[in-house]
């Protein structure tokens, strides 16, 4: 954890993700703590550069944001969901109908 924390923005965005919980009074008082904590032997300051390169990746990616954008506005209930399958489900039973109306079985 101290490697991902570096300065307050990192601690902004822990906290706004639900990562990070904290009572202290700022972002700056978080990240002098987790400069403060030993690492207990492991000497290097980047002990987790490829989970920070994912984390990264992941809140870059315009796809993952448009997908969390759109579930977080349109479906915050399961109901929606419940929804959008019972309204998908009755435009193909539509569909069918107006196929098998227009092109009839012999």
């Amino acid at each position: 954890m101290k490697s991902l924390i570096e300065n307050p923005k990192d601690v902004k965005e822990l906290r706004e993700n639900g990562i990070l919980f904290s009572r202290l009074g700022s972002d700056e008082e978080v990240v002098e703590l987790f400069k403060e904590i030993d690492t207990y032997g492991l000497g290097s300051r980047y002990v987790f550069p490829d989970v920070k390169m994912r984390i990264e990746e992941h809140c870059n990616s315009k796809a993952k944001t448009w997908m969390a954008e759109l579930i977080h506005t349109y479906f915050r209930s399961p109901w929606t969901a419940v929804a959008l399958f019972a309204a998908t489900f009755l435009l193909c039973l539509t569909f069918l109908q107006t196929f098998y109306t227009i092109r009839p079985a012999n």
